[in-house]
């Protein structure tokens, strides 16, 4: 199949018309970011708890990041878009459901200010509540095929949109593509690599099936603790982390030492890097949260979910 009749069959499960298969998700923001047209120095507004290629694509194209550390820090929402808004002219929105967590927020009140909206969806697949759906609002949707995301292929990604033009800017390795006066990268995945899209999508399926079975368990046993907050489980999510939040830094730190004698798999937050080094220069910072809270994030996919239950039953026995 070649990369356009498959970036076609993605794009349908996105809500968009066309699609692009890349080399890598980061290449895929690249491409995004180019083929919107932003001017150097226009601000993407991205939020903090992210990964660091995304950031690392927006300085490599001589973008400015606007980095907003979101009042529950872990996804966004239009109050914490719009406090941004107070004090910076933002060009483009980079929406990222980070951890399978859908972003609910009002993507076409922004698209109709002239902010471009990309969805970063590597983390979820095809998730929606009953007002969103993910990608049907946004310019582009971009996604990653690495090995630890629902659309497991291993290497790869993907570039979905309705703007059929953003075809005419890729290099396809032949004489006509090479021809332009302007190119926008070489990045369009080789024939070389066949990429069978039913056997993925049903992968896909299968993971986030057991991303949420996995995540209602943790919710169940941990609804009714007082001194940590979770969230409500949904089936509106893929859950590729479920997080914990705690307010008491003693409390945290506790529970993380006790984390240590036992089998729980789990990770903390990213550190976000501020700091420019291309351009030596520091990048907006903009924090939304009340007071700062401490968040850990139970794995959810390719685990013992009885060893992780009981794990936790270990740590919060003390907590109830």
């Amino acid at each position: 199949m070649n990369n356009k009749l498959l970036g076609e069959k993605f794009a349908k499960d996105f809500n968009k018309r066309f699609g692009i298969i890349t080399y890598s998700g980061t290449l895929a923001i690249e491409a995004a970011l180019m083929s919107l047209g932003l001017k150097e120095n226009s601000k993407v507004l991205v939020m903090s708890e992210t990964c660091y290629s995304i950031t690392n694509a927006i300085l490599k194209l001589n973008l400015d990041p606007v980095i907003v550390t979101c009042k529950n820090e872990l996804f966004m929402t239009n109050e914490d878009i719009d406090k941004v808004l107070e004090t910076q002219d933002i060009d483009c929105i980079m929406l990222v459901h980070q951890y399978g967590i859908l972003n609910n927020i009002d993507t076409s009140k922004y698209r109709k200010m002239g902010i471009k909206i990309i969805e970063d969806i590597a983390q979820s697949w095809t998730i929606k509540s009953n007002d969103y759906t993910v990608g049907i609002n946004s310019d582009i949707v971009v996604t990653s095929f690495g090995k630890t995301k629902p659309l497991s292929y291993g290497i790869g990604g993907g570039l979905f949109f309705d703007d059929e033009s953003t075809f005419n800017s890729m290099d396809y390795y032949d004489n006509e593509s090479r021809e332009k006066e302007t190119v926008l990268l070489s990045y369009s995945y080789p024939k070389c690599e066949e990429i069978n899209y039913e056997e993925l999508k049903k992968l896909a399926d299968h993971i986030v099936k057991e991303q949420q079975n996995n995540a209602k368990k943790y919710y169940k046993l941990l609804k009714n603790i007082k001194t940590i907050k979770c969230i409500k489980y949904s089936d509106n999510s893929s859950w590729h982390r479920y997080p914990i939040w705690f307010e008491d830094y003693e409390l945290f730190n506790k529970v993380v030492n006790e984390i240590k004698n036992t089998e729980l798999e789990y990770q903390l937050q990213h550190e976000v890097n501020l700091v420019d080094l291309n351009r030596n220069k520091e990048c907006i910072s903009i924090d939304n949260r009340n007071q700062k809270q401490y968040i850990i994030l139970l794995r959810t996919r390719n685990i013992d979910i009885n060893k992780q239950i009981n794990g936790l039953k270990h740590i919060i026995k003390d907590l109830v």
